[in-house]
């Protein structure tokens, strides 16, 4: 029997990685509007934005019935004299998690200038990617923090990620490939899959048990037609409005839930929608928009 947890993440608010500058809105608000949308939990979002003390954050926590799920941490895989610094970072980040009885932590690559530009239009020749040498760097690095991190009381995951030097189906492999199963799952992002050329659907066929943890997000087809066409950052896709509604997009948000079912997951899907401003392409809220995903898969048997 499948046991699919919802939990939702304050990128959904506008509260992004990819933002520069000071958090649009209070963190109070965020927490407040995720338990008004209906959901039981919460990622971190970025580190230092929710109170990074453990006695404040769980009882911010508990006044809203929440629990925490997650956080999610770019690394610098492409630049290993920053890396140390980045996994001091994840190490004090899992310590947090770990205290408060979250079980995951979500790493990925952070990316650049450079992949941002390419983001849904990676070579397959690998030319834009890391070369043999990175790869073995990237992955050996990557996999000694998730082992220090199950010391630590979480189970790491890895999220491919538009913009960045995991997107495509392939680059996920190959780190796949270089890590043990044993130590390094996977978070998939549905929508991220299909931004990066794949199909989630044949990941939850092919990955099984490696995908622990995932993130449902939806993706429309036109927009990112239009930003491969027209060469749109991963940034500006984002301010179009190239993560849509839940059950509104291409990476088929129904099928995926379904696989999850039938396969008897049992763990946390957190439901985002990636956004910049106000109001996503529909004019909604986040608050709107979060609420209605939560409709949306409440019709799902979610």
């Amino acid at each position: 029997m499948s046991t699919i947890y919802l939990a939702a993440a304050p990128v959904s608010w506008g509260i992004t990685e990819v933002a520069e500058g000071v958090p649009r809105l209070p963190w109070q608000q965020v927490m407040d509007e995720i338990v008004r949308a209906g959901y039981a939990a919460t990622e971190l979002g970025p580190y230092g934005y929710y109170p990074a003390g453990a006695d404040e954050l769980r009882a911010a926590l508990e006044a809203r019935g929440l629990v925490l799920a997650s956080a999610f941490v770019p690394l610098p895989i492409h630049d290993m004299a920053a890396f140390p610094a980045a996994a001091s970072e994840v190490f004090q980040i899992a310590r947090l998690l770990a205290t408060l009885g979250a079980r995951y932590i979500v790493l990925a690559s952070a990316g650049d200038t450079c992949r941002a530009a390419l983001a849904g239009r990676v070579p397959p020749d690998g030319s834009a990617g890391l070369d043999a040498a990175g790869w073995a760097a990237a992955a050996a690095a990557i996999e000694h923090l998730a082992l220090r991190c199950r010391d630590l009381g979480v189970q790491a995951v890895f999220h491919h990620h538009a913009g960045t030097y995991v997107e495509t189906p392939a680059e996920l492999g190959e780190l796949l490939r270089r890590t043990s199963a044993e130590v390094l799952g996977v978070c998939l992002d549905t929508g991220h899959y299909v931004y990066g050329g794949g199909d989630p659907r044949e990941a939850l066929a092919t990955l099984g048990e490696r995908i622990p943890y995932v993130h449902l997000k939806d993706i429309d087809g036109d927009r990112l037609a239009q930003a491969r066409s027209e060469g749109w950052s991963f940034v500006a896709a984002v301010a179009h409005g190239v993560f849509t509604a839940l059950g509104q997009g291409i990476a088929d948000i129904a099928g995926c839930v379904a696989d999850l079912q039938a396969r008897g997951y049992h763990g946390w899907a957190v439901v985002e929608q990636d956004m910049l401003g106000e109001r996503d392409a529909l004019g909604r809220t986040p608050l709107e928009g979060m609420t209605a995903a939560r409709d949306y898969l409440r019709g799902l048997g979610v």
